[in-house]
Order: structure tokens, then C-alpha cells, then sequence
């Protein structure tokens, strides 16, 4: 490992977030067709100083060192200095998506690390924080159209003593936040009271675990997260 990706790697597991971030992200998650050889993703410097930027993709695990991972696919660039005020663009491509799943989407995690310029006159011993970004990637084969509100209707509530799980039926990644309960066309609840304590992530033909006082049988409002990152909703029981 050189002494620059050791660098870059430990700052960016100092900060993860995205709160203070400088350079950012110009969207929530990246879809990548299976019939593109590459997509593009934008990123935007938002402050007044030259930052520099290290991206990379990952399968799952935040802590991984980057010259380590091996995903099927790369990223240009690797490394890039960002001009204040200015705007860059990262391309994705696809080099061994054959290996891949070909009835079923695959998700991977796309890594900016920011690393803002030290400051004018500050001394040897000064901490640089740099802050990363990560969105996820998801890698849809060529047979699968776009997410919409057809694919909710392959989500259901399976039951099983005290425990309680949404389904997910279809070939798609789904990430559902809130699920409300839902009564003669109307809200039995208000529409903060969700009753899910924390947002779902459910794999392909995979199932969630959620509060068992989520049970098959009743109808609820859910909200889903479609191809941009915008809050849909559908009704399910």
C-alpha cells in the first residue's frame, strides 16, 4: 500500500457522513443498466478551496482498504483534484458484469472521500478530517425495467409465531422507511406513527424482519424509494 492510499484510507474511516461534506454527491443511489458499458455520476465542489477526491466502489463493507476490493467494474478517476466551485465527473464501467446475477439486481457502494486543503499557516501537527460520502450502486441486469409501483404489489407481510417479515417477491432491491396502517381508504394512525422502527433494506426474493405488530391480514400504506431516491406509496396487505 503506498503511503498516499494509506493516507487517504485512514482519513476517510476517521469521518463517514456526509453532513459536512464540501464535494457531494448529485444524487442518492446510481442504477446502472446492464445494457450500458458505463454510467456516469456527478460530483460538485461546493466550497471556495481545491479538495482533493478519492472515489472507489466497495460490496458491502465500509472498513475495506480500497487496493483490496475486487468489484466488476472501475471507476475513472480514482484520484482527482476538485477546483473550488467546480464540478466533476466519475465514470462507472462495467468489466466483469457476466459474473454477475442475470435475474436479479446486485447492489455495491460507491465511496467519494473528501479531503479539504490544510489551512494556510497551521502547524505540523494539525488533524485533517476528510468526510466520505457512499450511495449505493445498483447493477440491474438488461431484462429488468425501471422500479415502479407494480413491483409493490410483489410485497407481503409473512408471519411466523411472534415474528413478523415483508417479503420482497420481486428481482429488485427495495428500501422502505415507514409503513402506516391503513383503514377503509383512510390513515388509523397518523402519518408520523410508523410502524417501522428503522428503515428496511430487502435483497431480492428476500425477507425483513419488522415489528410483529406489523401482521398479515391488515392493510398498510408503505413508502418505498423509487429509481431517484423519491418517496412513493403504495398500499398492501
Amino acid at each position: 500500500m503506498t503511503m498516499k492510499k494509506f493516507t487517504l484510507f485512514l482519513l476517510g474511516a476517521l469521518a463517514s457522513q456526509t453532513a459536512f461534506a464540501s464535494v457531494v454527491i448529485n444524487q442518492t443511489r446510481v442504477i446502472y443498466p446492464g445494457d450500458m458499458k458505463f454510467v456516469s455520476v456527478q460530483l460538485v465542489n461546493e466550497s471556495d478551496k481545491t479538495h482533493l477526491v478519492q472515489s472507489w466502489l466497495d460490496e458491502g463493507d465500509p472498513s475495506a482498504a480500497p487496493e483490496k476490493i475486487k468489484v466488476p467494474f472501475s471507476i475513472t478517476p480514482p484520484v482527482v483534484k476538485m477546483d473550488a466551485h467546480s464540478g466533476q465527473t466519475l465514470k462507472i464501467t462495467g468489466i466483469n458484469t457476466a459474473s454477475l446475477p442475470a435475474d436479479r439486481e446486485s447492489v455495491f457502494w460507491l465511496n467519494v472521500l473528501d479531503v479539504p486543503p490544510k489551512p494556510a499557516g497551521s502547524a505540523d501537527n494539525y488533524l485533517q478530517v476528510a468526510i466520505r460520502n457512499r450511495i449505493k450502486v445498483f447493477y440491474r441486469p438488461a431484462s429488468l425495467q425501471e422500479l415502479d409501483s407494480s413491483v409493490i404489489e410483489k410485497v407481503s407481510i409473512s408471519t411466523s409465531g411472534s415474528h413478523a417479515c415483508l417479503k420482497n417477491n420481486s428481482p429488485y432491491f427495495l428500501t422502505i422507511p415507514q409503513v402506516v396502517a391503513w383503514q377503509g381508504g383512510q390513515l388509523k394512525q397518523e402519518r408520523t406513527d410508523n410502524l417501522l422502527s428503522d428503515t428496511v433494506f430487502i435483497p431480492p426474493f428476500g425477507c425483513a424482519l419488522v415489528p410483529d405488530k406489523i401482521r398479515s391480514g391488515t392493510q398498510y400504506r408503505l413508502t418505498w424509494l423509487d429509481d431517484y431516491g423519491a418517496k412513493r406509496f403504495s398500499t398492501f396487505h
